[in-house]
């Protein structure tokens, strides 16, 4: 290990740097150049205590190529670690360890990125140090500052320096909690330690005081000053100007004045490479060995060159000509072999348009996309349209990069990107370049309508393009509710895109029907999902294909498909696994998740659920979503109090993002949670703002989220029959139209229970008992009707056939492996097994009211019941308490 020098007057400083680090979380360190960071940085990495210290020192050329950073920091370690084979396979790619089988999903390898970190804390205590990280390359940063928002809870700390006058600009890449320490000068007598101990000529110490004065404890410049005075006898009289920090420039080009001109090229040839190094250069190089000689470049243990100091590096760019840069980097692009590399070399070679050059810069984005580096992608391709010749293709290409800037999420380059297009083309490729500004905008599409009827103009007779014009319009339409004129543009769509054999614009056309499908009836259904499965078939995976076949195994699940439906969605998660699509990997399996559980596969629910929530914190802004999925894995096979737990803080997250959909579905599982805990009006209540959610973002399905039984059901024993009537009409209704007879037992379950609460257990009983089939294709449908059966016959009075049906519904339970109900029917079990049943907290009110000689009416009126309800309910607590009226009521107990 290389001596770390000791730091003069920085002793608070460190202390300070060392507690943050002791707590976890982040380091940022800021200050102007020269101040003394890097230095600083070696004595908290000898301090910190670190099983595994990774690091890199970019710098400002390792800007233009994708990942290098990532290159320097897990190249090493990558070999060692177990990675999901798709996760490997997106960092081996991005690291250029093998090539490609299909071009690298950015999402893929930011999660592998996250996945890394954490293999590796689960062994050794883990300290990132990315220093200079101003230079850091931005594919690198947003994959580290992705993983640093989710590696908090790990024993990952990250250690910053950031070159920065004000407040620091890379906090983001360090993770919770970040403290950021601002460097400023050393003091007085540490400047003076520092000349007296690093210059080989001492100082008079009448020159040291100005040194101290004039550098402001800036330790750089004080030994930049120090030289340049050493170099001069090592004094100056009274009368005599010092250098000033503001000539610092001229200080460092006086120190590099000596050099041979051998050692100029050397530090020109450094300042344009990406990763510096020993293996660009022969041995025994005299302009190397001048240039190491003079403290100017420093060689790493691992042969990697730097600078001194990275101002050393900017005043020997300012100092270069055209003609020794352009130099410089045909040179370099001779020595490199990466192909992305070697593009941009050969293009700032040569400053002027050229077409093989320009060409040389698709491929190289092409192969930037592959590695998973969209923004990089976007910049080559913008390099590609200044070096192209023919004004037709240079806007093609610069519509290219808009789409990969769209692509990395830049959407702001992106539109700019458009609008240069959009100034320099004619024709189609002006209306692709005004369709993307269309798309970039976002929920903004109604202001942006304009764009749609220019695009018209430059269409011209391209089927392709006038599909795509079309579909646009499409959202539009139904965007602003209307239905009949959007159907309207998807069949003109469908027409242009047969005419124009693009499978994409096919499946794109098709998926927009499907929010409009369920509601116009079965025959429409049946015949979207013919077109679809005859449309996918044998196209690779893709955004639309992976949607489609999502639809069609789900549209099996709702008709009752269920082992199709699974089939269906595991063979979709094996193939999106291979192919590293995260994001398309994500909604399988939230779907695969929904099927798991209605096939009474409550453990593979719960292990698909729990991966699939962690993918979702990891990617989304909303972790609502990752919470709530958390919940439903506790409701298939773990505990009611954690998904208590998940779902209140689900619904805070859902709240801030405004996710209407997801907060249907917490709704409906807290909902769920209630019905197990035997809260019927809290069940109820929270069942009725997950259905009513649901209407609002226009979900009608009653296959979708079962819903409509249970709150009909909850309804029904919170004494609230009419609204539960209501809801039992509505919901065959839309059964009959939409052709959902899977849930139709359900529903027979839900009126049973209304029937019992109208005063006849016993009718209901027989009669859900008679629908009762022996199998259904949602194996936890039928076992909650066996529980519902159990509960009427117990309220009928026939213990011996509600221990029947209990027994029957825990032993289906069991099989499928619901923990939770498995907990709610052996306490109901045991109820059985006493001579008297308690009261419910409703017929406790009740009673209550009486005790205060309350009339029906006024009980009915009091709780929101009607008088029926009061009566029937009266009849119960009468057998319970063994008492033939009211009169026969014990006092209540004094206040």
């Amino acid at each position: 290990m290389v001596a770390v020098p000791p730091v003069l007057g920085r002793a608070q400083v460190i202390a300070r740097c060392r507690s943050a680090l002791a707590d976890g979380g982040g380091l940022v360190l800021h200050g102007p150049a020269g101040i003394g960071k890097s230095l600083l940085l070696d004595v908290l990495v000898a301090g910190a205590g670190a099983d595994l210290v990774l690091r890199t020192s970019p710098a400002a050329a390792d800007r233009d190529l994708p990942h290098v950073a990532l290159y320097d920091l897990f190249a090493k370690v990558l070999p060692v670690v177990e990675l999901p084979a798709h996760l490997r396979a997106a960092l081996d790619t991005a690291l250029l360890r093998s090539a490609p089988e299909h071009p690298v999903d950015p999402l893929a390898l930011r999660l592998a990125v996250v996945d890394l970190l954490r293999e590796l804390a689960e062994r050794h205590s883990v300290l990132l140090v990315l220093d200079d990280a101003q230079w850091l390359d931005p594919a690198s940063a947003e994959v580290l500052a992705f993983a640093a928002r989710r590696v908090v809870d790990n024993r990952v700390r990250v250690l910053v320096a950031e070159r920065a006058d004000g407040s620091p600009t890379t906090a983001d890449l360090a993770p919770s909690p970040v403290t950021e320490v601002e460097l400023t000068g050393i003091d007085a007598d540490a400047v003076a330690e520092l000349l007296r101990t690093r210059l080989v000529r001492p100082l008079s110490s009448a020159t040291v005081g100005r040194v101290v004065a004039a550098s402001a404890g800036n330790p750089f410049y004080a030994l930049e000053l120090g030289r340049a005075l050493a170099r001069h006898g090592g004094s100056v009289g009274a009368d005599e100007p010092l250098p000033v920090p503001g000539k610092l420039r001229e200080l460092v080009v006086d120190r590099l004045a000596p050099l041979p001109a051998q050692a100029w090229d050397v530090l020109r040839l450094v300042t344009v490479a990406v990763r510096p190094g020993l293996d660009l250069l022969p041995l025994g190089d005299p302009g190397l060995d001048a240039a190491v000689a003079a403290g100017v470049l420093v060689a790493d243990e691992d042969g990697a060159l730097r600078f001194s100091h990275a101002l050393v590096a900017e005043v020997v760019a300012a100092e270069a000509t055209a003609a020794q840069w352009t130099a410089a980097h045909a040179r370099m692009a001779a020595l490199v072999t990466d192909p992305i590399e070697r593009a941009r070399h050969r293009a700032l070679a040569t400053p002027r348009p050229d077409a093989p050059i320009a060409a040389e810069l698709v491929e190289a984005a092409r192969l930037a996309t592959t590695r998973g580096a969209p923004a990089t992608a976007a910049d080559l391709l913008r390099l590609a349209a200044h070096r192209t010749p023919a004004p037709s293709i240079r806007a093609e290409r610069l519509l290219g990069a808009a789409r990969a800037a769209a692509e990395a999420g830049l959407t702001a380059s992106a539109a700019d990107l458009c609008r240069a297009v959009v100034r320099i083309a004619v024709g189609p490729t002006r209306a692709w370049a005004r369709l993307l500004l269309f798309d970039l905008a976002g929920r903004d599409i109604v202001a942006f309508a304009g764009l749609l009827d220019e695009v018209a103009a430059d269409a011209g007779d391209d089927p392709g393009l006038r599909c795509a014009l079309l579909l646009r319009r499409a959202e539009l339409a139904a965007h602003i509710g209307r239905t009949t004129e959007a159907l309207a543009y998807l069949d003109q769509a469908d027409v242009l895109a047969t005419r124009a054999d693009d499978p994409t614009l096919v499946i794109r056309s098709l998926i927009m029907r499907i929010p409009f499908a369920a509601a116009s009836g079965p025959d429409t259904e049946t015949d979207l999902c013919r077109r679809l499965t005859r449309h996918t078939a044998g196209l690779p995976l893709s955004e639309p294909v992976v949607y489609a076949r999502v639809y069609l195994a789900i549209i099996c699940l709702r008709r009752g498909d269920t082992p199709d439906a699974v089939d269906m969605l595991e063979r979709l998660r094996h193939e999106t696994e291979a192919a590293g699509r995260i994001r398309d990997l994500i909604m399988v399996l939230y779907s695969l998740t929904s099927a798991y559980e209605r096939a009474g596969r409550c453990a593979d629910a719960r292990r698909t659920a729990v991966r699939g929530a962690r993918l979702r914190v990891d990617v989304d802004q909303n972790p609502g979503i990752g919470l709530t999925l958390r919940a439903v894995a506790e409701l298939n096979t773990g505990s009611l109090d954690e998904a208590t737990t998940l779902l209140a803080q689900a619904e805070k997250a859902d709240e801030q993002a405004r996710d209407g959909e997801w907060a249907a579905y917490a709704s409906g599982l807290r909902a769920r949670v209630a019905v197990l805990r035997g809260e019927h009006r809290a069940a109820a209540r929270l069942f009725g703002s997950c259905l009513a959610t649901l209407r609002e973002v226009g979900y009608t399905d009653p296959a979708m989220f079962l819903v409509d039984a249970d709150l009909a059901e909850s309804l029904a024993w919170a004494g609230q029959s009419d609204q539960a009537d209501a809801v039992l009409q509505d919901a065959r209704s839309r059964v009959a139209a939409q052709g959902r007879p899977v849930v139709t037992l359900g529903l027979d379950r839900a009126t049973a229970v209304l029937a019992a609460t109208a005063g006849d257990p016993r009718g209901a009983a027989d009669t859900l008992r008679a629908h009762l089939p022996p199998t259904h294709p949602y194996p936890l449908e039928l076992a909650r009707a066996w529980f519902t059966l159990g509960t009427l016959e117990r309220r009928a009075r026939r213990k011996a056939a509600a221990r029947e049906a209990m027994t029957e519904s825990l032993r289906r339970y069991t099989t499928a492996g619901c923990t939770p109900w498995i907990d709610r029917i052996e306490t109901e079990l045991s109820k059985l097994d006493t001579q008297d049943a308690p009261l419910t907290p409703l017929e406790t009110q009740i009673v209550d009211h009486l005790h205060q000689g309350a009339s029906n009416r006024q009980i009915a009126t009091a709780l929101h019941l009607s008088v029926k309800a009061v009566e029937a309910n009266l009849t119960r607590i009468y057998r319970k308490l063994g008492i033939r009226n009211r009169a026969e009521l014990t006092p209540a107990p004094p206040a």
